[in-house]
């Protein structure tokens, strides 16, 4: 790419929407350019690199692997988002490891001229203030289902959550591609046939439908209600 296109490229970063132009050459110009093919492990658990990335092209996953080789998976992160924020802000080590789910392409920028970058604009620094707590919020939420929900509500939660990254049409989603079974358990710490039963009785009540390789929630705002109950909204 030209300077020119790497500098539009990181227009599309959620941080850098409302960055002034010079903020945005001088960002590109601070970047390395990378492409990963699916299953790269591109970030492991505990790594000491300070390294923020930023997701031009494909998807990501965040997961940590426990001993026994079990994941626990924490998101997926699409085109337009950044990871590695929390080594790049404190130097501290990875917080989990990071693996490539389609071709990716990345812009990567050291941890030091990242904090130049904040402290030149303030507009990327609001913005980047704006996702950190977003993404303290997401994480009380799960902690708090982990303590309060039974793992069909929590099964529930994480199906909202898919749902809301997604478009919405005459009240329905279609995920595509579908959530494994194996993902959804391991992100809401359960085994694959509980999941599989809590799918099978949603598809009885007629809220989910499989198709071919998608998933349709026919019913968005009875699955959120499902949800709000289980909280006591």
């Amino acid at each position: 790419m030209t300077p020119a296109e790497q500098s539009q490229a990181l227009r599309q970063i959620s941080i850098f929407q409302r960055a002034a132009q010079p903020t945005l050459d001088r960002a590109a110009a601070l970047c390395r350019w990378q492409r990963h093919p699916p299953g790269t492990i591109i970030l492991s658990y505990q790594d000491a690199s300070t390294d923020i990335f930023f997701i031009l092209e494909g998807a990501v996953r965040a997961m940590i692997y426990a001993p026994d080789g079990k994941a626990m998976l924490f998101t997926d992160l699409d085109r337009g988002e950044i990871f590695g924020e929390i080594a790049a802000i404190d130097g501290g080590p990875r917080s989990a490891s990071i693996e490539a789910l389609q071709p990716t392409l990345l812009a990567v920028m050291s941890a030091g001229n990242f904090e130049l970058i904040l402290q030149s604009d303030t507009e990327v620094s609001s913005s980047m203030l704006r996702l950190l707590t977003s993404r303290v919020r997401r994480l009380s939420e799960r902690a708090y289902e982990f303590r309060a929900f039974a793992v069909q509500h929590r099964i529930h939660a994480d199906l909202l959550r898919l749902a809301k990254g997604s478009r919405i049409a005459s009240g329905e989603v279609v995920l595509f591609p579908a959530p494994t079974l194996a993902e959804i358990a391991d992100r809401v710490s359960t085994h694959r046939e509980a999941v599989s039963r809590e799918l099978s009785r949603l598809g009885g009540l007629g809220l989910i439908v499989r198709e071919g390789g998608a998933l349709r929630i026919t019913d968005i705002a009875r699955l959120a209600e499902l949800v709000r109950e289980v909280r006591g909204d």
